[in-house]
């Protein structure tokens, strides 16, 4: 039997009412301890039920840093992935970058950048 957040939430309330109306004010430490017991559990419940996809915007995996799309103009819109527009190539102040794919599928090895939502782009040589 697994318990989820909702139990701890209901028996953290009914502990806390317990302890306001006998006016037992030690058992209101415990209510508040079940209550953030729960609070816990249910962090832990909303990320296992995260999409892969979400899940690697937040969670790093990569060493590369995951950079903005701001510092960048893009070129060749192929489409959406997460919210963010996907370009065939992003442009920088100096540089141009090649898209390789996403973490999943690239080997990550020199001259590359992360962009979010975890995208791998390669340096382009002039």
């Amino acid at each position: 039997m697994k318990l989820h957040s909702g139990f701890f939430f209901t028996g953290g309330s009914v502990l806390a009412g317990i302890a306001f109306v006998s006016e037992a004010w030690p058992m209101l430490l415990l209510a508040l301890f079940v209550l953030f017991f729960g609070l816990v559990l249910a962090d832990r419940e909303q990320l296992a039920g995260l999409d892969a996809r979400v899940a690697e915007m937040f969670l790093p995996r990569c060493e590369l840093p995951l950079l903005p799309f701001e510092g960048f103009t893009g070129e060749g819109l192929i489409g959406y992935r997460a919210g963010y527009p996907v370009y065939r190539v992003l442009r920088s102040r100096d540089a141009r970058w090649q898209l390789l794919g996403t973490d999943d599928e690239v080997n990550v090895v020199g001259n590359t950048i992360r962009v979010c939502p975890g995208l791998i782009y390669r340096r382009l040589e002039d």
